[in-house]
């Protein structure tokens, strides 16, 4: 069997999506029993970054399955390509290795290629799980990628994946308005910090509406002290 490449960005083909959703639904949308809401907040096309916390194991395929029919590409952690078929089913759904503990240049060049197709990009800032669900900072890689042209970026909150039998709750909100930091002047990496500390502000404002604590933003920031509104959708 061919090796997998991972210096390139993984093809999702047709076949494989629909083989693989069939597996997730089944999970996700059966045993742990998945509501999403707020769908209506995700473009239909374009180069969206869909930034998230993060609580199981189970958040990329339930995310992935509330943003479908657009294919989300995610990172994931390099370990899990060295075990053979699950990692290359994952590749073949999306997924692309992350070398984590520090900047991975390869995984960022990965990503701003998928959002630079058009394509939809799924990022856990916060680097690794906590099912407490109490966030800590997000790293400054997704605020970087939020400056790219173009690239909407739609926070969402997904609680109950840490559970057994769920219910798994998938909460969108409104796209993140980050104008004055894509066309302003200053460091990138201040504009990038800017750009993260508002994602996880935002996605700590939509945590309740999902069914998880209600907590001040990490970093402090108090944007999000009245969440924004979410109907169904």
């Amino acid at each position: 069997m061919k090796p997998i490449d991972l210096d390139v960005v993984p093809p999702i083909t047709t076949g494989w999506w629909i083989i693989g959703h069939a597996g997730v639904i089944l999970v996700i949308r059966g045993a742990k029993r998945l509501r999403v809401r707020g769908r209506h907040h995700l473009p239909r096309n374009g180069p969206t970054l869909v930034v998230s916390n993060h609580v199981s194991e189970f958040d990329p395929p339930a995310v992935g399955l509330a943003i479908s029919p657009r294919k989300a590409y995610y990172m994931t952690k390099e370990e899990l390509f060295a075990i053979p078929v699950v990692g290359r089913v994952i590749w073949r759904l999306g997924a692309f290795a992350v070398e984590r503990g520090g900047a991975d240049r390869r995984a960022l060049r990965h990503a701003r290629e998928v959002l630079r197709r058009g394509d939809v990009l799924l990022m856990f800032p916060e680097g690794t799980r906590n099912p407490e669900g109490i966030m800590r900072p997000g790293l400054p890689g997704a605020g970087s990628l939020a400056l790219e042209p173009g690239v909407a970026v739609i926070p969402v909150a997904i609680w109950g994946s840490q559970r057994r039998w769920g219910p798994i709750r998938v909460v969108f909100g409104p796209r993140l308005d980050l104008t004055d930091l894509v066309e302003g002047g200053g460091p990138r990496s201040r504009r990038a910090q800017e750009a993260v500390e508002r994602m996880m502000a935002a996605v700590a404002a939509l945590l309740p509406a999902a069914g998880g604590p209600a907590q001040p933003p990490p970093g402090g920031r108090d944007e999000a002290a009245a969440p924004p509104e979410v109907v169904d959708g």
